[in-house]
């Protein structure tokens, strides 16, 4: 699986037109828009905020999703999280 490095920052959403009285499908419409948009914001936060290379010791141990990399520069080599453990490209845990 390939992922691409590239950083999309959020863009605000278009907000659905409201209806001239109180409407339980607007109300879902609206939440759930804004609920994507955060949605949104919390990845790109979480991916600019976690660093992506430093010593092992400095690894990140939280906010962490299955596949992120890391360059760990105490072993020189680039590492994966997958899910439980950061691994090498061998598949061995690091």
């Amino acid at each position: 699986m390939a992922f691409n490095n590239t950083l999309i920052p959020p863009k605000s959403p278009n907000l659905p037109i409201a209806a001239s009285q109180y409407s339980q499908q607007y109300t879902d419409e609206f939440t759930n828009t804004l609920r994507l948009y955060f949605n949104q914001i919390d990845s790109f936060n979480r991916a600019i905020l976690i660093p992506n290379y430093g010593t092992t010791s400095h690894r990140p141990n939280t906010g962490l999703v299955i596949g992120q990399t890391y360059f760990d520069t105490t072993l020189n080599i680039p590492i994966w999280y997958n899910g439980s453990h950061w691994v090498n490209a061998s598949g061995t845990t690091v």
